[in-house]
């Protein structure tokens, strides 16, 4: 097994452009492909398509398709995601209150979502029934829908300090927490002596 301390940088990267395409005119880059989950972990053990094998010690908080993980005299190997089947929504025009109450009921589920002009995509997590029993109620008058294999980079954008949800989350910690979320979430409270303070959502997320 070969051993990976921290990532040594992108594709993208120019100090890196040279090696990595003299290695694939050579027949010597390899591919790493991960699924969703493994973008985030700290700790990889993964093999490429060639067989080789890895354990990866990640030094960022997730990877991206392009990073390299080796690039030696022997080899490059470079990560790739898989790509992930998504829920498409082609929105009408000039409907903005029907497009918020649609953002609203996907921001419940805490899917995840990415949006090109009018298009919208949310990757397909859940039985697809599920996913068309729980927005087609809200879907504006004219919006079109399909299921469309994409590419898992479409759901990643960078992390800043702030905030670090992935790509368009979903959360709603507005004006609206709080407010009628639907059937399908529950909210409890409870305040005690020292004002200690809980929220009890069905999706996992809490706060104390």
């Amino acid at each position: 097994m070969i051993r990976v301390d921290g990532i040594v940088g992108n594709v993208d990267d120019p100090d890196l452009a040279d090696a990595i395409a003299a290695h694939e005119a050579a027949g010597t880059l390899e591919t790493v492909t991960l699924d969703s989950a493994d973008r985030r972990k700290s700790r990889l053990r993964v093999a490429t398509d060639t067989g080789t094998d890895l354990g990866v010690l990640v030094d960022k908080p997730e990877l991206a398709a392009g990073d390299v993980l080796v690039c030696d005299d022997d080899r490059a190997v470079v990560v790739a995601f898989e790509s992930r089947e998504a829920f498409v929504i082609e929105l009408p025009q000039s409907t903005p209150a029907a497009t918020v109450e649609l953002g609203h009921r996907i921001g419940n589920q805490h899917w995840d979502i990415a949006v090109e002009d009018r298009t919208v995509y949310i990757p397909v997590e859940a039985d697809r029934a599920i996913i068309e029993d729980v927005l087609g109620p809200y879907l504006p008058e004219g919006a079109e829908t399909r299921y469309e294999t994409v590419d898992a980079d479409r759901f990643v954008e960078e992390s800043t300090p702030d905030h670090d949800h992935g790509a368009g989350h979903g959360h709603d910690h507005g004006a609206d927490h709080g407010r009628d979320h639907g059937p399908d979430v529950d909210h409890g409270h409870s305040h005690d002596e020292d004002h200690e303070h809980s929220h009890s959502h069905d999706g996992g997320h809490s706060h104390d």
